[in-house]
């Protein structure tokens, strides 16, 4: 088995386990201060990597970085975060994280170019209709 697979399987569901905590403890939090104490903190157990690796970034990196970061991380957090206050049910969250392959393969298409074979498509296409099948009744 690919070991990278396994690595994924844990984080997501490391990942899982947000919904679980925001929707039992934190259901009527301020999306933006549950969001920003969450990243804060978490943030705090990468600080030792400032110390250890010595990585240096030019200019354009940097700038990168920051678009990263305002969408991959804060942007994505508080849209997620609201989401899951939001749902009724816990579940269908979990299940509309599925949109993550289907984006994934969407956004490659256009800025890496890479190509869609009829398997992926296929597969998007039941992912598409499993979700809409649990999740509306």
């Amino acid at each position: 088995m690919d070991v990278g697979l396994i690595y994924v399987i844990v984080a997501e569901l490391l990942y899982a386990s947000e919904i679980i905590f925001i929707k039992k403890f934190f259901p009527t939090t301020n999306v933006f201060f549950l969001s920003a104490i969450g990243s804060i903190i978490g943030s705090l157990f990468y600080l030792p990597v400032f110390f250890i690796v010595k990585e240096k970034l030019s200019i354009n990196n940097w700038a990168v970085i920051l678009i990263y970061a305002f969408t991959s991380w804060f942007l994505a957090q508080i849209f997620y975060v609201t989401g899951v206050q939001k749902s009724t049910n816990a579940f269908n969250v979990s299940l509309a994280v599925l949109m993550l392959p289907l984006g994934t393969l969407i956004l490659s298409m256009v800025f890496l170019k890479e190509n869609i074979s009829f398997k992926s498509v296929i597969g998007g296409l039941l992912m598409i209709s499993g979700f809409f099948l649990v999740a509306f009744k």
